[in-house]
């Protein structure tokens, strides 16, 4: 039984090490980029030795999808729960777009961060596939009876994805503006295909 207890502190304690690895990289990132993230500049942050390092992650991959998740947690990613209760494609698209809005805010530096380093999306190649296939799933769900409606999911993950977010953002205009404005044009064309759907 002491054996056992051993080996489960020793257990707890590997774990919390590789934890600390993930988020001292991920602090790095954040404030140099990746190419701040040298192994010995995530041990010195971490406060392990380089070896420790290299020991939880042998290759830079399997750090960087570990990363590339703790960024996500971090940002907390919308899920289907934001559609609960809800019926028509237009509730579901407006309850997204404004769920959405608060989560490229909450994203807005690691946004600049990858745009800004052409090296960043290669390296993050995968975190960047899963985020992709959350937002596209989380589209159909928003869609509701219309998921199955290929122009309608298009026009969804256009209207309300991240390039125009952050364009009309460059262009000055404030979150409130940009969600109040793209449901103002996309809500009316829901409802008329939903009307559409009802009717055939």
């Amino acid at each position: 039984m002491p054996r056992r207890y051993r080996l489960g502190q020793r257990a707890d304690q590997m774990s919390r090490t590789r934890a600390g690895i993930v988020r001292a990289a991920v602090d790095l990132i954040r404030s140099g980029g990746l190419r701040a993230a040298s192994v010995p500049a995530i041990a010195r942050a971490a406060d392990v030795a380089p070896a420790t390092v290299r020991n939880h992650f042998p290759d830079q991959t399997g750090l960087l999808d570990e990363v590339g998740e703790l960024i996500l947690q971090d940002l907390a990613v919308p899920d289907a729960s934001i559609f609960d209760g809800l019926e028509s494609s237009s509730e579901r698209v407006s309850v997204l777009a404004h769920a959405l809005v608060a989560f490229y805010a909450r994203g807005q530096e690691w946004w600049f961060i990858f745009t800004g380093d052409a090296a960043m999306s290669p390296a993050f190649e995968r975190t960047v596939a899963a985020y992709e296939a959350r937002f596209d799933r989380l589209v159909v769900d928003a869609c509701g009876p219309l998921g199955d409606d290929p122009v309608v999911v298009a026009m969804v993950a256009s209207v309300i994805g991240p390039p125009l977010h952050y364009a009309l953002v460059g262009r000055g205009l404030q979150p409130d503006e940009i969600v109040t404005t793209s449901l103002a044009m996309l809500v009316p064309w829901l409802e008329t295909r939903e009307r559409g759907v009802s009717t055939g």
